[in-house]
């Protein structure tokens, strides 16, 4: 009962109480009174007012009770409500607090100079820091590297302006430190509440470091497909260049052979040309644009064959070893590429280790599940490893994301062409493998070629010929007729002259659409000699099929600055298609065209009797002159 409640029960029994005292009283005076006597009159005239009197205050009294208790269920009212809204507050904050806990992401209160006044426990999972710890102590400093704390007091101030103004949240990334000092990337959110002259900032943070991680390998990735396509348009352009400059060379030098003089310069232009050739195989390769000739590979008997190129190269200060596992599998790769990378390599290691080091080959087996760990971009599979690993000067963390690219050097101007890694990687992803590298500033570096097994073939090695090289001496020609098709009109008037000044007879045309008129009208020929890039709907390698629907067999030599992927990574290649990259030799033309018009295989390695223009004029005589029956 509340205390107007109470209070009525206890003037009422007092009012009856005194009552009765009085009439008491008033009857025991009253019968030791004379009769009738003026005192019997007053005390019964007493009696009379005691019990009006007390009549009149027990209605007064029923009166005051009534009202009181009006005014004592007034007042529980009043006390429900405020005990209803103490209890919804409890609840609210007691749900707040079990999204706090429940939150993937750790929370953070802080005020307007952050000073930590709330730490959740994820934030002690993600930061180290225990609650007690953290509380009361200043956010920047606990958790922000030095070098990042202005910056953060500036974001913070900025944030809490703009709250003022509307009360938004806001949002940023920043690395943080873990207690034990390393380095995080996190995301911040944060809301502002204001709590009288000052804020109550709110903040939820959360680890993005392995998200921001895939997302610099996606921008490496495109960024390098993007320079690759560049590089490998440049590369086919400039080989056109080289074709002609190459091919004329050859001639002025034969012109100017019985002047020393003349031929000195002559030679010097070869010589030039050759490296502006070396310059655009590497850029071909960094845009996984070059011809490969895969094959099954011993990688420990070429990994022995280059250390004993590399032993008088590198220089006595450099120790070569060795370790080469006794079980690795064969690799399917382009060996002679292979060497070429595990030279480059080598040659980058000597620069990095330049009063002397340890250099270190060594092979192993790999194998890749769905689920693992990503590695240079590779699938589940079998994959032969060889690594290089030096002792040198490392790679800087600053660069590591760049080494692949073309044309980036830490070396002083006009030493290296920046391609020799750039090469690598590119010969690498193209073989259906990729490079990882793993170094620390002043710890060496290690460097791992990753290839697929034998039993696996890349996707987009483009199959070769395995010819034999062209010995010294006259160039052996012959007198078959050729269709050349080439878009470009200086590089087909030069290669037309090259043919013909080997003994060809040749029919010329521009484009795959005039070739397949010629074939169309009838023109006979012995081999389809095309440029594979061509202007129009249809490539080199669509011509071939084209051509050959009509006539079959087919022979084809295929020639490019690159193939810009004519040739379709699902498809498997027929043992008949040759290819002469761009820029070519008068002697590397000729011992190509002898190679594929003698091969008794045509473009998709079948076997040809005979050369198709002689099969013509048999077929030809046969149709006239039909065998006699019997």
């Amino acid at each position: 009962m509340t205390q107007p409640g109470r209070l009525a029960p206890a003037m009422i029994l007092l009012v009856l109480v005194t009552s009765c005292v009085v009439s008491a009283v008033t009857y025991f005076l009253a019968t030791r009174a004379p009769s009738l006597g003026p005192l019997a009159i007053i005390v019964g005239a007493a009696l009379a007012s005691a019990a009006i009197t007390g009549l009149l205050t027990i209605l007064a009294a029923a009166r005051l009770w009534h009202r009181l208790s009006d005014v004592a269920g007034l007042a529980d009212g009043r006390n429900g409500a405020e005990e209803g809204r103490a209890d919804q507050t409890l609840i609210d904050s007691d749900m707040a607090q079990a999204i706090i806990e429940g939150s993937l992401d750790a929370f953070v209160q802080t005020d307007e100079r952050c000073v930590i006044l709330g730490w959740s426990p994820h934030a002690e999972a993600l930061m180290g820091w225990t609650r007690t710890e953290a509380v009361g102590r200043s956010m920047d400093e606990l958790v922000f590297p030095e070098s990042q704390r202005a910056v953060h007091r500036q974001w913070v101030d900025r944030f809490l302006s703009e709250a003022a103004a509307s009360p938004v949240g806001g949002r940023y990334e920043a690395p943080l430190l873990h207690k034990d000092g390393r380095e995080f990337f996190a995301e911040i959110s944060l809301t502002a509440l204001r709590r009288g002259e000052g804020y109550i900032i709110n903040a939820f943070v959360r680890d993005i470091t392995a998200k921001r991680a895939a997302e610099e390998q996606l921008f490496q990735a495109q960024k390098m497909e993007s320079v690759g396509q560049l590089t490998g348009g440049i590369a086919h352009d400039f080989n056109n260049v080289l074709t002609v400059i190459t091919g004329t060379i050859e001639i002025l030098a034969d012109g100017v052979k019985h002047d020393p003089a003349l031929a000195s310069i002559a030679r010097m232009i070869g010589d030039a040309a050759d490296r502006a050739c070396q310059l655009t195989a590497n850029l071909l390769a960094f845009a996984r644009k070059q011809p490969l000739r895969p094959r099954e590979t011993d990688v420990n008997a070429l990994v022995e064959e280059v250390v004993q190129l590399l032993a008088p190269t590198l220089g006595r200060q450099i120790q070569i070893e060795t370790a080469l596992s006794d079980q690795v599998w064969p690799a399917w790769v382009d060996g002679s590429q292979l060497s070429s990378a595990l030279v480059n390599l080598a040659i980058n290691a000597r620069d990095a280790m330049p009063d002397g080091g340890r250099l270190l080959f060594r092979t192993e087996n790999l194998t890749r599940g769905e689920h693992d760990a990503d590695m240079g971009g590779l699938g589940a599979g079998a994959y032969v490893v060889i690594e290089v690993i030096d002792t040198g000067v490392g790679i800087p963390p600053a660069i590591r994301d760049r080494i692949f690219e073309p044309f980036f050097s830490t070396k002083q101007f006009g030493v290296g062409t920046g391609l020799g890694l750039s090469m690598v990687f590119g010969f690498a992803k193209q073989s259906g493998g990729s490079v990882v590298v793993e170094s620390e500033e002043g710890k060496g570096a290690c460097f791992r070629i990753l290839l697929p097994k034998a039993d696996t073939e890349p996707s987009d090695a483009l199959g070769a010929s395995d010819a034999p090289p062209e010995a010294d001496g006259e160039l052996r020609g012959g007198t078959d007729t050729i269709l050349c098709v080439e878009d470009d009109d200086v590089v087909r008037a030069h290669v037309v002259g090259r043919l013909e000044s080997l003994g060809y007879t040749v029919i010329a045309a521009a484009s795959a659409a005039q070739a397949l008129e010629l074939v169309n009208s009838g023109a006979a020929f012995d081999l389809l000699f095309t440029d594979i890039v061509m202007p129009g709907a249809i490539n080199g390698r669509q011509l071939a099929e084209e051509v050959a629907k009509l006539r079959r067999p087919l022979r084809v030599l295929y020639t490019s600055g690159h193939t810009f992927d004519a040739f379709g990574s699902g498809e498997r290649l027929g043992e008949g298609v040759l290819l002469l990259a761009k820029p070519y030799r008068k002697a590397e033309l000729a011992r190509m065209l002898r190679l594929c018009l003698d091969r008794a295989i045509d473009h998709m390695g079948d076997p040809i009797p005979l050369p198709y223009s002689v099969q013509e004029d048999v077929d030809r005589f046969l149709k006239e002159n039909p065998p006699r029956q019997g």
